[in-house]
């Protein structure tokens, strides 16, 4: 019964640390899915949200556009280039990025475009801001 006692004590900071680390939730993938979902997730896989979370301000930039026939850009709306959430812009609207290559939409009545980082540059972006680079 000590050595019992003794464990429990000794397992308390660790359940404490556990929970504190735990990934929070951004607000806007509230959005796009279920909580219970994003709940399973914070436990199963708590990358995923920190990935996500971060792909909402990080996976694109906004940029002037580049008036040239080289660029026949695909339009996308977006009310409000400085608040938008990227997640719903894609189930929406059906826009993509790529894996290679940067690819740019032409934001509906303005002069910008909206431009995803390739895929693998966004994933180093990421590792970068997560201390996991070598």
């Amino acid at each position: 019964m000590k050595h019992f006692l003794i464990m429990c004590f000794l397992s308390l900071p660790m359940i404490g640390i556990s929970q504190s680390s735990e990934v929070k939730i951004d607000e806007r993938l509230l959005e796009v899915f279920d909580q219970a979902y994003l709940n399973n997730l914070q436990t199963t896989n708590p990358f995923l949200i920190q990935r996500w979370n971060y792909y909402l301000d990080n996976a694109y930039y906004i940029a002037e556009d580049v008036k040239t026939t080289q660029h026949p850009y695909l339009d996308v709306v977006i009310n409000d280039v400085k608040q938008f959430n990227i997640f719903l812009l894609e189930r929406e609207q059906g826009i993509k990025r790529a894996y290679q290559q940067e690819v740019a939409y032409r934001i509906n009545g303005t002069n910008k475009v909206l431009v995803y980082y390739a895929a693998k540059d966004f994933t180093a972006k990421l590792n970068k801001h997560l201390g996991r680079t070598n």
